[in-house]
């Protein structure tokens, strides 16, 4: 078990406040689509197609600094999966209201599958968080499902996405909080 220096304790945490801020975006982004539900649908698809990128990147660059204490190893890939989807929202030629749901649903999917993959090493590691971040993952699965098939049909768009907006960056905001604040056991369970 390899002792991390504080440079790489200090990675870590501004990894986290990168994820925090992320996180932030979504919750402000859910709240603004919810309340302004006039936003165009087309300029409301290009944003969430650039967060979705942006958190795609963010990912893979968080993965590169995380050398020695990593909570999941899949971080670029998810990454690459997100960042895809966010380019597939943007560059679909399509009627963007058939699809606006499902790329935002897709994004979301991926999102739990990483949040999973953190779950499944907290149980390795036998962290007592484990268990809230499992629950945390798969309700942000249901989410990304629902949106995908939307059953909501009274509801408009740009409202639709603003609830899960919100509901997608409230859970990783907690989650990612009760994380940072326990990034000493991880050292030590390492």
């Amino acid at each position: 078990m390899a002792k991390l220096s504080k440079s790489e304790i200090n990675d870590y945490k501004i990894n986290n406040m990168l994820r925090l801020v992320i996180n932030l975006v979504f919750i402000i982004t859910g709240g603004v689509l919810y309340a302004k539900s006039y936003v165009k649908i087309g300029s409301m698809t290009n944003y969430l197609g650039v967060l979705f990128i942006i958190t795609g990147v963010m990912y893979v660059y968080i993965s590169s600094r995380e050398k020695k204490l990593k909570l999941s190893n899949f971080d670029v890939y998810f990454g690459i999966l997100a960042s895809l989807s966010g380019l597939l929202l943007i560059l679909n030629p399509g009627n963007m209201t058939n699809y606006l749901t499902f790329y935002f649903g897709l994004f979301i999917i991926i999102c739990s599958c990483q949040k999973l993959v953190v779950a499944i090493k907290l149980f390795k590691i036998k962290d007592e968080t484990k268990i809230l971040t499992l629950i945390t993952a798969i309700v942000i699965f249901a989410l990304g499902i629902l949106l995908i098939f939307n059953p909501f049909g009274n509801m408009s768009l740009t409202q639709l996405c603003g609830v899960f907006a919100l509901f997608y960056g409230v859970l990783q905001f907690s989650n990612t909080v009760l994380l940072n604040n326990r990034e000493q056991e991880f050292v030590k369970n390492k």
